[in-house]
């Protein structure tokens, strides 16, 4: 029997994917940009309203911000990577939570307790996951 190629025509190149750290800190990029754009969308909200609604859940609208983002982020990594989805967005979601939580310290003196920690590493790590399974998907 005759084995069937399946090269492409014209001497095209097979498409090449970026090493895994490169597409670590694009995903990155993508959840630093989406908060920042939606941290800077609740200042304008907060700021044009008087409402005390805003200002009382603005602890839980973060967390939501924060996961959407990784989630995000781990998503568009692993879309571009084509596999290795769990991976890659476990790694998106932990470097944010260690950048995210390296600025967190540096702009307040207040200490944080193994319970938070262990608490934001597993969410990010969790979103970061969820992300990337889905972003391979895609």
């Amino acid at each position: 029997m005759a084995k069937v190629s399946r090269r492409a025509r014209f001497g095209a190149q097979p498409k090449k994917v970026p090493g895994v750290a490169v597409l670590i800190c694009k995903g990155m990029l993508v959840s630093l940009t989406v908060s920042l754009i939606c941290v800077l969308f609740l200042a304008l909200a907060s700021l044009a309203t008087e409402s005390l609604l805003v200002e009382n859940y603005m602890r839980y609208i973060m967390v939501a911000v924060t996961v959407i983002s990784i989630f995000i982020g781990a998503a568009y990594a692993a879309q571009r990577a084509g596999s290795a989805g769990l991976f890659i967005g476990m790694a998106v979601g932990a470097v944010y939570v260690l950048i995210s939580l390296a600025i967190g310290l540096e702009i307040t003196p207040d200490s944080v307790s193994f319970l938070v920690l262990a608490n934001k590493f597993l969410a990010g790590i969790a979103a970061g996951a969820l992300g990337g399974l889905v972003g391979v998907n895609l």
